[in-house]
């Protein structure tokens, strides 16, 4: 996701007004997805221009205070973005491929602006006057003047000049190739055509709703619906092989050669600035600090689980033999393991995945979800149908907490044209504390791509996308339960290698008897999920555990490396290190990394971070073990510790508040079924 979506602060207290279709907010900005291409264009070079003459009113400063400078600052950018984010979404979720691609076009626009302002030599030093009269600040202006201040050194404030018009350049342009990489992968239209015995296995509920063609073939396009049922049902290994070689084409031969691109020009000015390479630039401000750290990290994971993966891996090797009545052994290749996988859990736990769906149909998960997070957290989810919306699919919500609202969410939960392929909560407008002492209401959007309803069915959900879903919606709390006082310390901008732990933590529900019950009930008779399901569906959590944390081993590993030593070729080089972690080579023809949205969409030098992020998201979950998964007392605290801060405060201090201790890795390697 763009650092703009994901960092820049919009920051509006609105009022939902009665069949209006859009929020008027006390400062007056209209709230509304509602632009015209023109519109989009018209807005951004007017915002762009307004924060120019913010930054120049802070450049004159002669006796710069807090208030006038660092508070100035912040405020230029939370009325840049206030009158931004909205329009810049739609790239992501617009049906109009003109929006989406003028609301790309401002955003790279806009990244270039932020660049821009943050090389600004003379608010720079107005800024350093101001930081050096202010040392009584509290902790949290604090923390923002180190935040900026840190932010125009790592912006090349402090080269040379000519050095610097030459990294400002190289900054620009990899803005424009990470902003055209992502929109590749949006855009992205390409699907595979089978005949009705190639697809044998293929359940009934996906074929139903496929595409066919005029010769009676069905359409099986990339997108995950499509994809992952094919992947893990379709018996003929011919069938999956071309699907993998269609999904692993994704972005093509021009996302390759913007990714390498990409990795030169992080890599030149990581240096300029005095750095190693790009990881050590990245991990500089991350909790880790060094890639040694994150090296001996993954390492230490891999030796852990790397004897378990063999095995498993063998035993997909023996499932498929007997399978074809080989006589000879079988290797597993890469479009294999998902279906063995999922005959392993068929064999050895009897789930059926495609039944067990059945039992949760998104409206129930919804309802159960908000239970269990209204228990915890003390608010209640209200939904107004008058919010504005950009699709007639999209939900809207109110936060309310004793009776008053505190935060909006909205839910955009199935595919279409054009629509961000991915799960990802969406930062839509900030949080902050505001003078008068009230707090700006936050905004957030889960996007989604689950299976849609049909003419029959409701959409219903398989266990792995409750666990997505209960996951995006930890997201979602982290951003709009947050009562930080500026709003670029605000939600989810904390230290990137955390900011997925607290959401981590809250997939452990999805694993509870007592609260998987509250989220099924069968979408015919409401029936819950036999508990016999139930059980073995919990008992089948650590199958292949070791296979499917080495794949992640590997997605990290092959971003440290794109980043501390970029090879000439990256599809070789991810082919290579992809065989010697997991042991599965790649299928020739494919070149995955042209689809590894991550590296290019702000998880650069830091994919490790879903795995360091997990050791602390499995300890702060001992807590609830311990004190009820349901009790409001230990909700009241995660809220105060872990979701309320913000980045205001460092996450290793948050976390060890919130358990009363020092952390550990223990809960972490026994979730994984582990002896620590």
């Amino acid at each position: 996701m763009n650092h703009l979506v994901r960092a820049l602060a919009c920051l509006v207290f609105f009022i939902v007004g009665c069949n209006k279709m859009a929020v008027q907010s006390q400062k007056g900005f209209s709230w509304t997805f509602e632009y015209s291409a023109k519109e989009i264009e018209t807005i951004c070079a007017a915002e762009e221009k307004k924060l120019q003459a913010a930054l120049d009113a802070i450049a004159k400063q002669t006796n710069p205070s807090f208030k006038t400078t660092f508070g100035a600052f912040e405020d230029a950018f939370n009325e840049f973005s206030t009158k931004l984010q909205m329009p810049i979404f739609l790239k992501y979720v617009s049906e109009k491929a003109d929006i989406r691609d003028i609301a790309g076009k401002c955003e790279a626009s806009t990244e270039k602006a932020r660049i821009d302002a943050f090389a600004r030599e003379d608010v720079y030093q107005v800024l350093k006057k101001a930081q050096a009269a202010n040392p009584n600040a509290d902790a949290s202006d604090k923390k923002l003047i180190e935040k900026f201040m840190l932010a125009f050194r790592r912006n090349g404030l402090e080269l040379a000049p000519a050095q610097r018009k030459v990294f400002l350049d190289k900054r620009k342009e990899l803005v424009q190739l990470e902003n055209d990489f992502g929109k590749e992968l949006i855009e992205w239209k390409d699907h595979a055509e089978f005949t009705r015995q190639q697809l044998e296995g293929m359940p009934e509920s996906v074929l139903e709703r496929l595409e066919k063609t005029a010769d009676g073939k069905f359409k099986v396009t990339v997108q995950y619906p499509d994809y992952f049922p094919f992947m893990e049902n379709v018996k003929s290994g011919d069938s999956r092989k071309t699907m993998e070689l269609h999904y692993n084409q994704r972005g093509g031969k021009q996302n390759k050669e913007r990714l390498q691109k990409a990795l030169a020009l992080r890599n030149e000015t990581a240096k300029m600035l005095g750095y190693a390479d790009h990881a050590a630039y990245v991990l500089d401000d991350r909790m880790a600090k060094t890639p040694k750290a994150v090296s001996e990290f993954l390492g230490r994971i891999r030796k852990r689980i790397s004897a378990l993966g063999e095995k498993e891996l063998a035993e997909m090797g023996a499932a498929k033999k007997k399978e074809l009545a080989s006589t000879k052994a079988e290797s597993i290749q890469a479009w294999d393991w998902r279906y063995y996988d999922n005959l392993l859990r068929i064999q050895k736990h009897h789930i059926d995945k495609e039944a067990i769906k059945d039992y949760f149909p998104l409206d129930t998960v919804n309802k159960g979800m908000f239970e269990i997070y209204q228990t915890l957290l003390g608010v209640t989810f209200v939904e107004d149908p008058a919010l504005p919306v950009w699709h007639k699919s999209v939900k809207g919500y109110r936060v309310t907490q004793n009776g008053k609202d505190v935060a909006v969410f909205y839910m955009d939960l199935y595919p279409r044209d054009g629509k961000y392929g991915h799960a990802a909560a969406f930062t839509l407008i900030k949080g902050l504390r505001r003078p008068d002492g009230g707090y700006e209401m936050p905004v957030s959007s889960i996007v989604a791509n689950f299976t849609p309803p049909t003419a029959d069915k409701p959409s219903l959900l398989d266990h792995d996308q409750v666990e997505t879903h209960f996951h995006e919606f930890g997201h979602i709390m982290h951003q709009v339960l947050t009562q930080a006082k500026h709003a670029t310390l605000s939600g989810t901008e904390v230290r990137m290698d955390f900011v997925e732990a607290p959401s981590q933590m809250l997939e452990n529900w999805v694993w509870n008897p007592e609260t998987l019950a509250k989220l099924s009930g069968h979408y015919k008779t409401h029936a819950k999920l036999p508990q016999d399901q139930l059980d073995r569906l919990i008992q089948a959590k650590l199958l292949n555990v070791g296979t499917r944390y080495l794949r992640q081993v590997f997605l990290a590993s092959i971003d440290q490396m794109y980043h501390t030593h970029p090879p000439k070729d990256s599809t070789q080089a991810y082919s290579d290190l992809y065989k010697n972690i997991t042991g599965v080579s790649t299928q020739p023809g494919t070149m995955p990394e042209a689809g590894f949205g991550h590296l290019m969409g702000g998880y650069d030098s830091g994919y490790y971070g879903y795995l360091w992020s997990e050791v602390y998201a499995q300890d702060m979950f001992t807590r609830f073990e311990k004190e009820g998964l349901l009790s409001p007392k230990v909700g009241a605290d995660y809220r105060k510790w872990i979701l309320e801060p913000g980045g205001e405060t460092e996450p290793m201090e948050l976390i060890t508040k919130f358990l009363g201790r020092a952390p550990n890795d223990e809960a972490f390697y026994k979730s994984l079924g582990l002896k620590n």
